[in-house]
């Protein structure tokens, strides 16, 4: 017995240590998923990108951090999806984490399951970018069921609930506006509206590391297809605008939740941090001009000579696909308020030519309004 003994303290000590060490490795794994999404959220995709790589070379943790890594890139990409990207090596990323829904020999897990969804859902998101709307399609099922599969093994993986939510979301109202939301073509056969909402606002409720990535999601849904609860989206972007102030995406959302609610004076203020927290020459502050015109317009209100200047010098290459009608528009009122109408109908023409190709109904109407008579009839001063 006396020989047992210490073999016993032996392995109790030795399996505590491993125990203590597997709990250092979870911990570091979960401090750098959060300093990732954190990262995110200010807007530094570099940095985050830079983590991400710290995190795929910890054993254990690459399906995470190539999931995080693609997460990141989309996010980027969905600014401009006009921008080249090394889509083949993403791609090769989601097959890897698609993989986890078949190991080798056993039944998948509730995390491996979430990791091969995040594979699918990244997925459909590149194919409908190539037009591959059928594999777009596929994958966009394949994701929901790999995020259903890891909830029933698991309920209280909540964090499966932001991307599951976003795309039943996306399969209930992308055909309402298809054209303006191309990038996400993903023809799921049926969304969930009791759950879409819902699920995100379960992934906030729990305060957890993917808290605020979900408030964001939350609120620019509701902005897109759900006016009635505008004043909390409103909210929302407030405070993620007071805790990240250096992401110029965050404010240019809370302006355009302002600008929906016809709350133009609110919308006009709040250009004021976007410019304090934003490179002067950036894309964010272009579309913070546009922003400033129809402001402007709205509250009636003439146009400072230097937004005037900074709208008209703007070329669409410095221009996101998705804002080219809103922008072009823009410089039509900037040409009516220098009262130069052959410039301002041109621009107009160019706004009904373009057939509605990103979404812009009410700009379509306001443009043939244009034809017959000057959008902003406030002539410059002096």
């Amino acid at each position: 017995m006396r020989f047992i003994l210490p073999i016993l303290i032996t392995a109790l000590l030795w399996s505590s240590a491993n125990l203590s060490h597997a709990s250092d490795i979870d911990q570091t794994i979960r401090a750098l998923e959060e300093d990732i999404l954190t990262k995110r959220l200010e807007g530094n995709y570099p940095q985050a990108l830079a983590l991400c790589a710290k995190l795929k070379a910890i054993p254990g943790a690459e399906g995470l951090g190539i999931a995080l890594e693609l997460d990141t890139q989309l996010t980027a990409l969905s600014w401009d999806a006009q921008k080249s990207v090394a889509t083949q090596d993403m791609i090769r990323q989601t097959n890897r984490l698609i993989k986890e829904c078949k190991p080798k020999g056993t039944k998948p897990t509730a995390n491996q399951l979430f990791l091969c969804g995040r594979g699918h859902f990244a997925r459909s998101y590149l194919s409908a970018m190539d037009s591959k709307f059928y594999a777009a399609g596929t994958h966009g099922s394949d994701a929901i069921d790999a995020f259903e599969a890891a909830l029933q093994q698991d309920p209280g993986l909540t964090d499966v609930k932001l991307p599951l939510g976003m795309a039943y979301f996306y399969a209930d109202h992308l055909p309402a506006f298809v054209k303006f939301m191309a990038p996400l073509l993903w023809f799921i056969p049926t969304g969930n509206s009791d759950k879409s909402l819902p699920y995100i606002q379960e992934v906030i409720a729990t305060e957890g590391a993917y808290a605020d990535a979900a408030r964001f999601i939350y609120s620019d849904l509701i902005t897109q297809q759900a006016p009635e609860l505008m004043p909390e989206a409103i909210q929302t972007l407030q405070g993620l605008t007071e805790r990240y102030p250096m992401n110029p995406r965050l404010h240019l959302a809370l302006i355009a939740s302002y600008a929906y609610s016809d709350q133009w004076r609110a919308a006009y203020d709040a250009l004021g941090p976007l410019r304090l927290n934003v490179d002067t020459d950036s894309a964010f502050q272009n579309i913070g001009h546009i922003w400033a015109v129809y402001s402007l317009k709205y509250l009636k209100q003439p146009i400072p000579q230097d937004i005037e200047k900074a709208l008209l010098a703007i070329e669409p290459p410095d221009i996101p696909g998705w804002a080219m009608d809103w922008f072009t528009l823009a410089q039509g009122l900037v040409l009516d308020f220098q009262q130069n109408r052959p410039g301002a109908i041109e621009k107009y023409q160019t706004v009904i030519a373009s057939e509605n190709n990103f979404n812009s109904g009410w700009l379509l109407d306001l443009a043939k309004t244009g034809l017959n008579e000057p959008l902003f009839t406030l002539a410059p001063e002096g």
